[in-house]
């Protein structure tokens, strides 16, 4: 991996392709049919680097990572270390089963991110691609909640089935008290890229109303939000909201390869000539190359006012990375 320009706050671990949805939007669908799994002896020493760079988190994810086999063994090593919170990334299905959800919690787990991107059956089990999921995910969560975890979080892919009732989706996932939602303008690549017609949304620009509301709603509740993929000139008064900030940084570790997630947005995201006139310039990442060769960038326009150079001057929620 390159010299870190930042901080490393998180070390997240994918422990494998495989997984039990095929999200018509996933980003990394492409990879399901590889049957790359980290193994044991790999997972140990990333865990044990996390705790040598002092990172505050230890993720697991995927593919969808309850269902490899060193999930239970990695939280219960990364706990044992010391290392302070240890996350798991899921679409939560495997925790509808109450006896798992205690042995995933029981282990050491203290932080979920927990992927669902509607507020109804039909619609999430048509985006994601199997029967049933909705049911189990929603189960899963209210067990989790059962089970004590305060430290829950919702991740939303915004795509053509849902850009439109955002609010509306919002408002079903604080009905089971999340700390915070995130919420991510679609990736084009793997399964995305495949079935970009029938999934992509509409340009941003025309998305960034919902997403505005969206906002709304979730702060109303006394949450927080957190989005990513969104430039700053369609979230003017929202900055606060914008994920892709500050010093802190994700190392990012899958089965072939080790990157700072920071660095690799910068790399894959470009940004209009006339942004160089644009007050958030210097903050701004700009948007996925993909995008862009399938919108342009003309819809961006710069917004003028004094070069903002510090992002902590929107910093005021709790999630930084």
């Amino acid at each position: 991996m390159s010299e870190q320009k930042y901080e490393i706050g998180k070390v997240e671990v994918l422990l494998g392709w495989k997984c039990n949805n095929n999200c018509i939007f996933c980003s990394v669908g492409h990879k399901f049919p590889e049957n790359k799994i980290k193994p044991w002896s790999e997972i140990k020493k990333h865990i044990e680097y996390a705790k040598k760079v002092n990172a505050g988190t230890f993720s697991f994810s995927g593919g969808e990572p309850t269902i490899f086999r060193y999930l239970i063994k990695g939280i219960k090593y990364a706990k044992s270390l010391g290392i302070e919170t240890i996350e798991v990334q899921s679409n939560g299905r495997m925790f509808s089963y109450k006896d798992f959800a205690k042995k995933v919690v029981g282990s050491g787990a203290n932080r979920f991110l927990i992927s669902l991107h509607g507020d109804n059956r039909e619609l999430v089990d048509m985006m994601n691609m199997v029967p049933g999921s909705f049911d189990q995910t929603v189960q899963g969560v209210k067990n989790l909640k059962e089970l004590g975890i305060e430290n829950l979080r919702f991740s939303t892919v915004i795509t053509k089935f849902n850009y439109n009732i955002l609010p509306r989706i919002m408002k079903f996932l604080l009905k089971f008290d999340p700390i915070g939602i995130h919420v991510n303008y679609l990736i084009i690549d793997g399964n995305a890229y495949k079935y970009l017609n029938a999934v992509m949304p509409p340009r941003m620009s025309k998305v960034a109303p919902y997403v505005q509301e969206a906002i709304k709603v979730v702060k109303k509740a006394g949450k927080e939000i957190w989005i990513y993929s969104f430039p700053y000139c369609l979230l003017q008064g929202y900055e606060d909201t914008v994920a892709e900030m500050g010093t802190m940084d994700t190392n990012l570790i899958g089965p072939d390869f080790n990157i700072s997630l920071q660095e690799n947005r910068h790399n894959q995201r470009v940004k209009a000539d006339s942004c160089k006139s644009c007050k958030y310039f210097d903050l701004c990442l700009g948007v996925w190359k993909r995008y862009a060769k399938v919108y342009g960038v003309d819809e961006f326009k710069p917004v003028s006012g004094g070069r903002i150079k510090d992002p902590s001057v929107f910093m005021t929620q709790g999630y930084k990375f």
